[in-house]
């Protein structure tokens, strides 16, 4: 992740990405069938990092690395 570092949380990734595909908390979770409670949980890292194939699925919505792995999820 050019320009990021490896300090950032899963969480810190997500909502970098998010807001770079200008996406709100409210869409990003409407997109991956999730509440905006759990995403501002994730993001802020007051909930455990999601799984991994939900971290895929963000991946390929935010057209992203996948936080977990810093490798495409996506086709």
């Amino acid at each position: 992740m050019r320009g990021l570092g490896d300090h950032l949380s899963i969480g810190d990734r997500i909502a970098f990405y998010r807001k770079r595909r200008g996406y709100t908390q409210e869409v990003l979770a409407g997109l991956v069938g999730r509440s905006t409670d759990w995403l501002a949980k994730i993001e802020t890292g007051r909930r455990k990092p999601p799984r991994s194939d939900m971290l895929a699925e963000l991946s390929r919505i935010l057209r992203a690395p996948c936080p977990s792995c810093s490798a495409p999820c996506w086709t």
